[in-house]
């Protein structure tokens, strides 16, 4: 049995720890860089966080993590958002890699916003 746990450990550590924050305005606070994965008609409905960085979750995979790659630093704390945080949480884990400190802001923006945050509207 030691055998198989060995490679899994190899493996696991491969990846950096995705770190769980509820979305709260104080938790928004935190970070410099903050990514919304949403759609833009998600962004043109509720407005977007002041500073962050619109790039859409789309099933092109290398489409997306070239978008990330040109538009965050990703020696920096990173913190993800979506509506709810489901699509958040598949974003950070499509991007996660060794040394990132990636958070995923669970709640999403409905949460964000029901706890009275003020958006910034989107410009396309």
């Amino acid at each position: 049995m030691k055998r198989f746990l060995l490679p899994f450990a190899c493996f696991s550590s491969i990846f950096a720890q995705i770190n769980v924050l509820e979305a709260t305005p104080e938790n928004v606070a935190k970070f410099e860089q903050i990514i919304d994965v949403r759609t833009p008609e998600e962004w043109r409905e509720t407005g977007i966080i002041k500073g962050a960085k619109t790039i859409s979750l789309t099933q092109d995979k290398e489409r997306f993590l070239n978008e990330i790659k040109a538009n965050v630093d990703l020696k920096k704390p990173i913190a993800i958002i979506c509506r709810s945080g489901r699509r958040s949480d598949f974003a950070a884990r499509m991007i996660d890699g060794d040394g990132l400190d990636i958070t995923n802001l669970d709640g999403g923006m409905s949460h964000l916003i029901n706890l009275g945050y003020e958006t910034t509207p989107y410009k396309d």
